[in-house]
């Protein structure tokens, strides 16, 4: 397996046709550095390679989820009446992905 560095994530960019800013290479490996760190703690969890991968969740419940149906779709405005904040005819959401820069406004 390819050793993760700031020099493969620019590489990696490049080849996906991503520009990257200033220092956010910086910040991919910092990210890729806590995953790796997570997965290596999940790998030593002993007995973990001895379960059987949960691929499904309801597998084992699936009788208790209903059928699909087709059904006509609510009004926007009905919808909308029911959030605090909004612009026009969107819900305003707080911002939950980002950087540690990122400044937030409410």
């Amino acid at each position: 397996m390819i050793k993760v560095t700031k020099d493969v994530i620019e590489l990696c960019a490049k080849n996906l046709m991503f520009e990257l800013g200033e220092g956010q290479a910086e910040l991919i490996y910092d990210e890729f550095t806590t995953v790796l760190a997570q997965i290596d703690f999940l790998k030593s969890i002993p007995g973990v390679d001895d379960e059987e991968p949960m691929t499904f969740p309801y597998s084992e419940h699936q009788k208790i989820l209903r059928e699909d149906k087709p059904s006509k779709p609510c009004k926007a405005e009905d919808e909308l009446s029911n959030c605090h904040t909004r612009i026009g005819d969107q819900i305003k959401l707080p911002k939950v992905v980002g950087n540690k820069n990122d400044q937030i406004d409410e």
